[in-house]
């Protein structure tokens, strides 16, 4: 069995690194043929080969000897074929997810201090109503913009983490609750802002609406799909309700209709394709959505003399503005280190923040508990 895990993982660390067998071999100091019947399982390698083979490939020992996460409940976010160096950042993306999950707990348990899942009880059917519902349970009035969508997710008590995935064909993933979550996981290396908060709004319209079909270790999404409709419509009411589409359409007299896409666009942070989706689907046109998007295009392009190529957003959302971050998991290790129970290098290591920055974020919090004023 250790055998077979060890050659897995030298075959995935190559792929991941485009090493060939014989760039390997060469650069670890080892025969072609040695690597080959590692591989191949074909030889029990020396304690020494493989240290040369981890060094090369710039991994531990241990994480050659690691056994693949055993999943019941990942969902993968992902439309598009995959080419073989794809996939196997797909498959280290199990890894990933795994230990900072585990991680996660292992602070839970340490402070002892646990973000409860709100929804844990509840079963939905309608993605509209799902999305109703969340507004309602978390206070948000059903045409308030929704301006943190980590915040929500955590209140919710869903874990989030935000890491790259090295590929850019799956936006995101998500893990159900008998798993170590539930927990959200977006890939940083999406450049839109405003399609990261889809794609979290997105992930927990599965979460609430998908639980009983969280059973492949693997699940990949079609394009077209009935649960990926039914996230879309989740997310978009979440995020934009077409009722508020509506009315803010209706009121802007004189105003035109580009005008008022792109003021909706602004106030809900989304993307104005989302503001189209919604405009479609609150008039039971949404089978005319290619072709509005296109009219709209075409008509914002000719106004400001600008391309739609390359996924052009219009007023996009700047990335300096959004912290995507899990505010549960960053104020407990915070606490951690304020009481110095966790040195401030190892709070700074579990946020993936500079050492300096989160002493700074200390010592602000400290003067803020002993003055009036948090400045």
């Amino acid at each position: 069995m250790e055998q077979s895990v060890l050659s897995e993982n030298i075959r995935r660390y190559m792929k991941l690194g485009n090493w060939t067998i014989p760039s390997l071999a060469q650069a670890a100091e080892i025969s072609a043929t040695t690597l080959s019947n590692c591989l191949n399982d074909k030889s029990d390698p020396r304690i020494s080969i493989i240290q040369k083979i981890a060094d090369k490939l710039n991994v531990s020992m241990s994480q050659l000897f690691s056994e693949k996460p055993s999943f019941e409940n990942f969902r993968f976010r992902s439309l598009y074929a995959l080419t073989a160096k794809e996939r196997a950042f797909r498959e280290d993306l199990l890894y990933s997810t795994y230990d900072k999950i585990q991680e996660y707990l292992k602070i839970e348990r340490f402070a002892e201090k646990g973000n409860v899942f709100l929804f844990s009880n509840e079963k939905f059917d309608n993605p509209i109503e799902a999305a109703h519902v969340v507004r309602e349970r978390l206070g948000f009035s059903q045409s308030a913009p929704i301006l943190d969508i980590c915040e929500l997710v955590s209140k919710i008590g869903v874990k989030f983490f935000h890491f790259d995935f090295k590929y850019s064909k799956t936006y995101g993933a998500s893990v159900a609750a008998n798993d170590g979550g539930p927990a959200i996981i977006l890939n940083s290396s999406i450049e839109s802002v405003e399609r990261k908060i889809f794609t979290i709004a997105h992930e927990l319209g599965h979460i609430l609406l998908h639980k009983d079909t969280f059973k492949s270790s693997e699940t990949m999404e079609e394009k077209n799909s009935t649960e990926e409709g039914e996230a879309n419509l989740f997310a978009g009411e979440l995020l934009c309700p077409q009722e508020i589409v509506y009315e803010k359409v209706k009121e802007t007299h004189g105003f035109s209709f580009i005008d008022a896409v792109l003021k909706i666009k602004q106030i809900y942070k989304v993307s104005y394709g989302t503001v189209l989706h919604q405009y479609c689907n609150r008039y039971g046109i949404s089978e005319q959505y290619s072709a509005v998007t296109k009219k709209f295009q075409a008509m914002y392009a000719n106004k400001n003399n600008v391309s739609f190529k390359n996924h052009f957003e219009p007023y996009a959302l700047s990335e300096t503005l959004y912290r995507f971050e899990d505010p549960f998991f960053r104020d407990i290790v915070v606490t951690l280190c304020r009481t110095e129970k966790i040195s401030s290098a190892k709070a700074a290591e579990l946020l993936n923040w500079k050492r300096v920055s989160l002493e700074k974020w200390c010592e602000k919090m400290d003067e803020s508990s002993e003055n009036s004023l948090p400045f």
